[in-house]
C-alpha cells in the first residue's frame, strides 16, 4: 500500500467514524423527538378522555333534575354540555396511532352514543309526563347500566394510554442506552485512529523525513556510503531507491574522478592512492611540487629541473582530468555539427589505422547535422570508445564501424562503435563501466567510466554488448535538443 493509499484509508475511516458519530446523533435526537411527541400525545389523549368522561358525567346530571325536581331547562342545559365534548372526541381520534387506539376511540364512541340515546329517551318521557317510567329507566337501565359501561371504557382508554406512556418511556431508555453505548464505540473507534494516525505520521512519515534529510546532510558532507531502507512499498520506499542509485551513481563518478588523477606509474607501485580522495592527492601532489621548487633554490642540476617538469605535468594532467570530468560535470552546451565532430575524432587516430591496417567503415545519416552538446566533452567520450575499440584489435588488421542516425521521431541521435576484436563475456559488461585499475596498471576502465557519465549528464543512455572472439558493440543515444 503505498503513502496516498495509507492517507486516504486513514482519513477515509475517520471521514466514515464521523459520519457514523452524526448519523447516531442524529438517530438519537429524531428517536428522542419522535418519543417525546408521543409521550404528548398520548398525555392529550388522557386529558381529552378525562374532560370528555368529566363533561359527559356533568351532563348527565341534568337528568335526575328533569325526572325528579321539574326542571323545564334540564334537557337544554343537557345539550348545552353534551355539545362541548364534540370538538373534543373530533381531536382524541385525529391522536390515535395505531389500529389498537382507534377501536379504543370506536368503543368509547359507541357507548357514548348509545348513552346520549337513553338520555334523551329519558327527556323524552319526561316531556310525555311518564316520569315513573322516566325514574324506573335512569335507575336500572342509565345510571347501573349505560353510563357505568361508558365509565369502564373510558377509564380503559385512560389505562390504555398510561401504557402507551411507560412503552415510549422505556424505547426512550433503550434507544439512550444504545445511542450511549454506539457514541462510546465511536469514540473509542475515533480516539484510536487518531492515536493510530498519530502513530503512522510519526513512523511512517516523519521518520522516513528524518532520515532522508540526514542522508542528505551525510552527502553533502561527503559521506556516500550512507543507505536508506529499500524495503518500503510505498512513495518513500522509491525515494530510498532513488537516493541509493543517485548515492551510488555519485560515489562511482568521484571515485572515477580520483582514479583518473592518479598516475599510473603510482597507481601500479602504491594502492594506497585509491583509497585517497583527489582533494587530499591534489594537496600532496602540491606539497610535494612547492618541496621539489624550494631546493631548486639551493640546486639546480638538470635531474631535479626535469623531475620538476615531470611533476609538473603530473600535476597538469589531474588537474586538467578533474576540471573535464569532475563531478558534476558542467556542460558547455551549444549547437554543434554532429558531422564534423565525428569526422574529427576518427581523424585523430587517421595515422594509427593506416599504420595497424585496420578497415573502417564509417556511416553517417544524411539527416544527421546538429545537436546541442558539449562539443569537447562529447569528442573525448567518442575518442575513449575508439580507443578502446583499437585496444581490443590484434596488432595488425581488423574492422571499425562508426555509424551515425537518427531516430525515426527525430528527438535523439544515435551514434554506434563496434568492433570484431576480442570483446569480453557478458556478464562483465557492466564491470567494463566500474572504474577499476586493470592488472597492468591501466586505467582504461576509468575512461568508459567517463564516458557514461558525460553521456548521462546529457541525459542520455549508452549500451554495451559484447562476445568473446566476437567483438563489442556500443550505442550513444542523445537527445538532439533544441
Amino acid at each position: 500500500m503505498n503513502l496516498r493509499q495509507k492517507l486516504l484509508t486513514t482519513f477515509g475511516g475517520l471521514a466514515l467514524l464521523t459520519l457514523v458519530t452524526a448519523g447516531m446523533t442524529t438517530w438519537t435526537l429524531n428517536k428522542w423527538r419522535n418519543s417525546e411527541r408521543l409521550l404528548q400525545e398520548h398525555y392529550e389523549r388522557s386529558l381529552l378522555v378525562k374532560e370528555v368522561q368529566a363533561t359527559t358525567f356533568r351532563a348527565f346530571k341534568e337528568l335526575p333534575d328533569s325526572v325528579t325536581g321539574g326542571d323545564m331547562d334540564a334537557r337544554e342545559e343537557f345539550d348545552e354540555l353534551i355539545a362541548v365534548t364534540t370538538p373534543d372526541f373530533q381531536q382524541w381520534a385525529a391522536l390515535a396511532h395505531n389500529d389498537q387506539e382507534r377501536q379504543q376511540v370506536q368503543q368509547v364512541r359507541n357507548s357514548y352514543k348509545t348513552l346520549l340515546k337513553q338520555a334523551h329517551k329519558v327527556f323524552d318521557l319526561v316531556e310525555a309526563g311518564r316520569r315513573k317510567e322516566a325514574l324506573i329507566l335512569l335507575d336500572d337501565h342509565v345510571e347501573e347500566g349505560v353510563l357505568e359501561d361508558f365509565e369502564k371504557v373510558t377509564e380503559a382508554a385512560i389505562e390504555s394510554d398510561r401504557q402507551n406512556r411507560r412503552v415510549v418511556r422505556a424505547q426512550v431508555q433503550n434507544a439512550r442506552r444504545t445511542a450511549q453505548l454506539a457514541l462510546s464505540i465511536v469514540a473509542f473507534g475515533t480516539i484510536s485512529l487518531v492515536l493510530l494516525l498519530a502513530g503512522y505520521l510519526a513512523s511512517d512519515l516523519f521518520t522516513p523525513l528524518r532520515e532522508l534529510k540526514q542522508a542528505l546532510d551525510d552527502a553533502r558532507r561527503g559521506n556516500w556510503q550512507r543507505r536508506l531502507d529499500e524495503e518500503r512499498t510505498d512513495e518513500f520506499g522509491a525515494i530510498a531507491v532513488a537516493f541509493n542509485q543517485m548515492l551510488e551513481e555519485m560515489a562511482s563518478r568521484q571515485q572515477v574522478v580520483e582514479l583518473a588523477t592518479i598516475p599510473v606509474s603510482d597507481l601500479k607501485k602504491d594502492s594506497h592512492w585509491q583509497k585517497m580522495s583527489s582533494r587530499v592527492m591534489l594537496h600532496q601532489m602540491v606539497s610535494q611540487l612547492r618541496s621539489r621548487v624550494a631546493h631548486l633554490s639551493y640546486d639546480n642540476t638538470i635531474e631535479d629541473k626535469k623531475a620538476l617538469i615531470a611533476q609538473l605535468d603530473l600535476l597538469l594532467q589531474a588537474v586538467s582530468r578533474i576540471a573535464e570530468f569532475g563531478f558534476p560535470l558542467d556542460l558547455n552546451l551549444a549547437r554543434t555539427n554532429i558531422r564534423t565532430l565525428v569526422c574529427e575524432v576518427i581523424q585523430r587516430f587517421q595515422p594509427e589505422l593506416i599504420e595497424r591496417a585496420v578497415s573502417i567503415e564509417f556511416d553517417i545519416d544524411p539527416r544527421v547535422h546538429y545537436a546541442v552538446v558539449d562539443r569537447l566533452k562529447l569528442r573525448s567520450a567518442l575518442g575513449e570508445l575508439i580507443r578502446n575499440a583499437l585496444n581490443a584489435l590484434p596488432e595488425e588488421g581488423g574492422r571499425l564501424g562508426v555509424r551515425t542516425t537518427v531516430s525515426e521521431d527525430a528527438t535523439e541521435l544515435k551514434i554506434e562503435v563496434a568492433d570484431n576484436g576480442k570483446g569480453i563475456k557478458q556478464p562483465l559488461v557492466e564491470q567494463a563501466f566500474t572504474p577499476l585499475a586493470s592488472e597492468d596498471g591501466k586505467t582504461a576502465s576509468v575512461g568508459l567510466a567517463l564516458t557514461k557519465a558525460i553521456i548521462q549528464q546529457h541525459g542520455g543512455e549508452i549500451t554495451l554488448k559484447s562476445e568473446p572472439e566476437q567483438g563489442t558493440y556500443v550505442q550513444l543515444v542523445l537527445p538532439l535538443g533544441a
